[in-house]
């Protein structure tokens, strides 16, 4: 059996679909419209520093989990594929009391309770939360739609302490939850560097995953979870094309016939797998094909809200062993994006050792900007010299605070990039600059995407669009479903991952 495969886009999903087509024996292509590949999932050099955009932690790691086995077979977990095990996921300090979300659950409710016994009973309620959750688990085998009476029996088994944990919490956001706490060092700790809108659980599924074993960090960071996805889906016999920016799809009838690219080329489609932004995909197969699911979350962006960052790179002219991991502070307030700011949310790459040249660092900071600081930016943009001038300002402005906050390297940081959201949407199509997908409230009861449009016989949708909220597991997974669903379709599922290993 041999089926002509086309996919659209060459981020994680898009990998992950091609390798799981050519595991399938289906004959597949990626064509990528950037000049590399990784979607999202992104690094690059500056001045010899590595600027990796992406990933901090990744669900995932714990061979007790069934998205373990997909990151396997994509080859990013196995033998050769080191780890960083981080003791504790991040650092809060606020006006010199320091808190941490220790990796070690015992050691952080004995550290939460030192800095505020008041809190003694929500503190136990949490902890013991984020114990339970760590039983929850994220779907990654079968789609939905395929999975048997008994394999939801199976999940619902395993979640079984989660459950009232997210029964509980469920209807809580963020926000809510910190202000059980009187401590401002732990509810910045609830909060982390997530907006307050967000579902309560968000939280305590970072953490439960953390304290799991579930949420590494992989040695190299995002290269090493795209290269590796790369050269799996080569040595299986994929093919790949970059610098092929699809333009637009034509449809005849109900089947997509043929991809066409912005250098004036095209190529004619037998089966077609978009694993694009999916506000790309909507341009290039036209809006009338946006479906119930997605006009009701574009409709209603209180329900379904999406933020991207600014983030601000700093090369350091020494090593930054002494600084955090990972480190929030309070400040003095800014203003990015006509919205002020009073923390400072930094990454350390300390442990990533070819980051940063001999006797040097490199730090990221983040700032959270909702979709109407996307706006900004975006208009922002039409006139460049302003554009980067108001970068400069923020860099320089968030540099004065490190500087402040570690004194130690007053005089030894330089700015080396900042990426806004508007980045984010110029360089991979992210609509709005998000760089998750739609993020569920608890307004809403929460809902998957079937990855097939209605009208269309041979379009399969693969992203973290189709599962909030979104990220690197979401992408993942939606690339092994879209395969999946092809061959439910074809009555050819009892080939999946059969022809090749």
């Amino acid at each position: 059996m041999s089926t002509k495969l086309t996919i659209i886009g060459g981020g994680v999903s898009g990998l992950a679909a091609g390798i799981y087509a050519q595991m399938s024996g289906l004959d597949s292509e990626i064509f990528e419209g950037h000049s590399v590949i990784g979607g999202q999932c992104t690094s690059w050099k500056r001045r010899g520093f590595h600027i990796d955009n992406c990933v901090h932690w990744m669900t995932g790691t714990s061979p007790n989990k069934e998205i373990y086995q997909v990151w396997k077979d994509v080859g990013v977990i196995g033998d050769g594929c080191p780890m960083i095990a981080h003791e504790y996921f991040l650092q809060v300090d606020i006006d010199g009391v320091k808190g941490h979300a220790w990796r070690d659950l015992d050691r952080m409710e004995a550290e939460l309770l030192t800095i505020a016994p008041e809190d003694k009973k929500v503190i136990h309620d949490l902890i013991k939360a984020i114990r339970n959750f760590r039983n929850i688990e994220l779907p990654a085998l079968k789609p939905k739609e395929q999975m048997t009476f008994m394999d939801n029996m199976r999940l619902l088994w395993k979640m079984r302490k989660a459950i009232p944990v997210a029964v509980k919490y469920g209807k809580m956001t963020i926000g809510d939850l910190a202000q059980m706490f009187q401590s401002p060092v732990i509810r910045q700790i609830i909060h982390n560097y997530v907006p307050e809108t967000y579902f309560a659980i968000s939280t305590l599924y970072m953490y439960a995953m953390f304290s799991a074993g579930n949420a590494d960090l992989p040695l190299g960071g995002s290269d090493s979870i795209t290269l590796r996805m790369r050269d799996r889906y080569l040595q299986l016999g994929g093919k790949i094309s970059t610098k092929k920016k699809a333009t637009s799809i034509d449809i005849e009838g109900s089947r997509c016939r043929r991809v066409n690219f912005e250098d004036g080329t095209n190529v004619e489609v037998e089966d077609l797998i978009c694993a694009t932004d999916i506000s790309v995909t909507f341009k290039l197969i036209g809006e009338q094909y946006i479906d119930k699911h997605f006009k009701f979350c574009y409709d209603n962006p209180e329900k379904f809200p999406v933020f991207s960052n600014l983030n601000v790179y700093y090369a350091v002219d020494q090593p930054t062993n002494d600084i955090p991991t990972m480190e929030i502070f309070n400040c003095e307030p800014y203003t990015v994006g006509g919205r002020e700011v009073k923390t400072v949310i930094v990454n350390n790459f300390a442990d990533q050792p070819n980051f940063a040249p001999e006797g040097k660092g490199i730090l990221e900071v983040l700032v959270v900007q909702y979709d109407h600081q996307y706006d900004y930016w975006d208009r922002l943009y039409a006139d460049r010299e302003a554009y980067r001038a108001e970068k400069e300002r923020v860099a320089q402005e968030v540099l004065t605070r490190l500087e402040r906050h570690y004194p130690q390297y007053t005089g030894k940081l330089t700015v080396l990039e900042s990426v806004t959201p508007k980045s984010f949407n110029r360089f991979t199509g992210a609509y709005k600059g998000a760089y998750m997908g739609f993020i569920q409230t608890h307004l809403v009861k929460k809902e998957t995407h079937s990855g097939i449009l209605p009208g269309l016989d041979n379009l399969y949708l693969a992203g973290q669009w189709l599962q909030t909220p979104g990220g690197l597991p979401n992408a993942l997974v939606t690339g092994r479903f879209a395969v999946q669903r092809l061959l439910k379709r074809k009555n050819l599922l009892h080939l999946f991952c059969t022809q090749k290993t």
